[in-house]
């Protein structure tokens, strides 16, 4: 009789243990998004100020024709698709010293300044044009400018971000085609599809200081929230805190940041985060980057009516990365990333060794519309096998594959210019020795995002 209980109890248990298994996916959702909105917000704005791939002009072609003011300015064009800003700054204030009366090209070294975060002399450029009569075009340009700087030159900057979205699931419960219990073959939870409405909202906050090598503070709290149409035991909550400061010297930048996330699954509280990260990024070149992170979070798991045994998996998370950026061309950017993690578990068979690796493309297509690429493999060594289920000591291998379509709405009618209509396709395939944990999924999603941002 005992026997039978016990076995009763984990069979009624396994759909919401194969779910669970999802949910440790989903768990990391909402800071997932938000990354990828960011991403988003930054590639759409980048895009927009962007100019089209045109004509590259050789350094050379400007050492035999020096005093060319129209080659010149078109060699400086290429310098900033290329991501050499500085150089075209430099090139710009060179035809300027020759020719001061070129209007077009004093506006374009005002936005090269501006992108260059020198905010005094890009106001002096800016102030000088005021002066001129400048056609209705560069004029309307040149005010759109001078009031972004005056917004950039303010200590504080306050943004919001507001998302609104829709999600389809090929198999949304994450269930397999097998399952064990006790090492024997049972009929494992029938695959479901569904749909889900997804709000996204943010809420930034940044404090330029007086100090050249502590030049800044920030902070941010985000809410994610995803309503399944059906699987309503997989509704899910976020709320995200996040703050820290920025150290600089030379190339080098340094950023401590303390995190809090507070997940619910079904209307109750099923997982807190606590912990923090510490970042290093290096730029080598205009065009290539490196960065070396260490994120540590204690992770605190609640039992909940569809988890019960969510405390098990309560533990240290610590995962290391190191990857770096480059610029391709004009109008792409790659980027790889490898790392390591380890997770410590109440019970020894939730944590696990893992491998990563990454790998992210970026392509601004013109006209502030972007495609946006990823792949990403964990490989997971489990330290302790879960005899409940059988199989022995359980690795699983994770193959994650996305592409994001971004287009601004403007291009549908101006009053729209603040909103960014993206389209996402995404594909994830777990392979694992313990057949329970090996399932593939297919996920589509839309969404529109409104960003705003204001200097005080």
């Amino acid at each position: 009789m005992i026997l039978h209980s016990f076995t009763l109890v984990c069979l009624l248990a396994l759909p919401a243990a194969l779910q669970a298994q999802d949910i440790d996916k989903d768990i990391q959702k909402p800071a997932r998004e938000e990354t990828e909105q960011q991403r988003s917000s930054r590639l759409a704005a980048e895009a927009a100020k962007r100019e089209a791939p045109g004509e590259d002009v050789a350094y050379e072609a400007v050492l035999a024709d020096p005093d060319n003011v129209q080659l010149n300015y078109r060699y400086a064009r290429a310098q900033v698709r290329r991501g050499d800003v500085k150089g075209a700054a430099a090139t710009l204030e060179r035809i300027l010293l020759v020719d001061p009366k070129q209007t077009e090209i004093r506006l374009f070294y005002a936005i090269v300044l501006y992108r260059l975060d020198n905010m005094i002399e890009a106001r002096r450029e800016l102030d000088a044009l005021k002066k001129l009569s400048l056609p209705p075009p560069l004029a309307e340009e040149a005010a759109k400018y001078a009031k972004a700087v005056e917004s950039r030159s303010k200590r504080t900057h306050l943004n919001a971000t507001a998302g609104l979205g829709f999600e389809y699931d090929t198999n949304r419960n994450a269930a397999p085609n097998r399952a064990l219990f006790g090492g024997t073959d049972i009929t494992p939870a029938q695959r479901r599809d569904d749909t889900s409405l997804i709000f996204l909202g943010s809420i930034g906050a940044k404090r330029d200081l007086p100090f050249q090598a502590v030049p800044e503070v920030f902070g941010s709290f985000t809410y994610y929230q995803a309503e399944q149409t059906l699987s309503k035991t997989l509704n899910l909550k976020a709320y995200s805190v996040a703050g820290g400061t920025v150290y600089r010297r030379g190339r080098a930048k340094l950023t401590p940041t303390a995190l809090f996330d507070h997940v619910q699954l079904a209307q109750s509280t099923f997982l807190k985060n606590r912990g923090g990260e510490l970042r290093l990024d290096y730029r080598f070149s205009p065009a290539a980057s490196l960065f070396c992170s260490v994120k540590d979070v204690y992770q605190d798991f609640m039992a909940t009516r569809e988890v019960a045994s969510a405390p098990e998996r309560n533990g240290v998370q610590v995962d290391v990365a190191l990857g770096g950026e480059r610029i391709l061309g004009p109008t792409m950017k790659a980027g790889i990333m490898l790392g390591r993690g380890f997770k410590n578990a109440a019970q020894a068979y939730w944590g696990y060794d893992r491998t990563t690796l990454g790998l992210n493309h970026s392509w601004l297509l013109g006209r502030g519309m972007f495609l946006l690429s990823s792949f990403n493999v964990n490989e997971d060594h489990y330290k302790q096998a879960d005899t409940a289920i059988g199989g022995g000591y359980r690795k699983d291998t994770t193959m994650r594959a996305a592409g994001t379509l971004g287009a601004p709405l403007g291009l549908l009618h101006p009053k729209l210019k603040d909103l960014l209509w993206t389209l996402t396709y995404e594909y994830y395939h777990a392979l694992s020795n313990v057949p329970n944990y090996a399932y593939t999924n297919n996920k589509l999603a839309t969404m529109i995002t409104y960003r705003w941002e204001v200097g005080l």
